[in-house]
């Protein structure tokens, strides 16, 4: 009996080793404020410098819907808007980080130069503000405000 008590211990122990080699899985990515499909469209676009001209802004951008920015799909799942300081239309993703920021910006880490952090998201996402990474981008552009035009076709 001695040596089965023994061979079964052994095994026990040889099991809980092995349950002790697997990893857990890693956590979920972190979930964005706001995803490319739902920026895609077209947006009333404003920016301001003064906290306190916030609501005034969100006025302002509700009035650009007659010359709206318009934000398209990428062919790779991004979307294509305006880099700093350039004309020409790029592809950016929707990037978030584990402590729940949400970036704009070229394919890479999150929070890089070209990014924008992407804020005040309302429930529906008809609007949300971005302010540049790079300071001196955030110092000329702003903190800017994009407010969804209402659709005319559905009027």
């Amino acid at each position: 009996m001695r040596y089965g008590a023994l061979g079964t211990m052994a095994l026990i122990a040889l099991a809980l080793g092995a349950c002790a080699t697997f990893e857990a899985p890693p956590p979920p990515p972190p979930k964005p404020s706001i995803t490319p499909e739902q920026l895609i469209g077209k947006w009333g676009l404003a920016s301001y410098h003064v906290d306190k001209d916030r609501d005034r802004t969100i006025k302002e951008a509700k009035s650009q819907c007659r010359q709206p920015y318009v934000i398209g799909a990428s062919p790779n799942g991004g979307v294509m808007i305006n880099l700093a300081d350039q004309k020409e239309l790029s592809e950016a993703v929707v990037k978030a980080t584990a402590d729940g920021r949400t970036y704009l910006g070229p394919a890479g880490d999150p929070g890089g130069p070209d990014d924008r952090l992407i804020t005040n998201v309302t429930p529906d996402a008809s609007s949300f503000s971005t302010t540049w990474v790079d300071d001196d981008a955030a110092h000329r552009y702003g903190t800017m405000v994009y407010v969804r035009c209402p659709d005319k076709s559905k009027s």
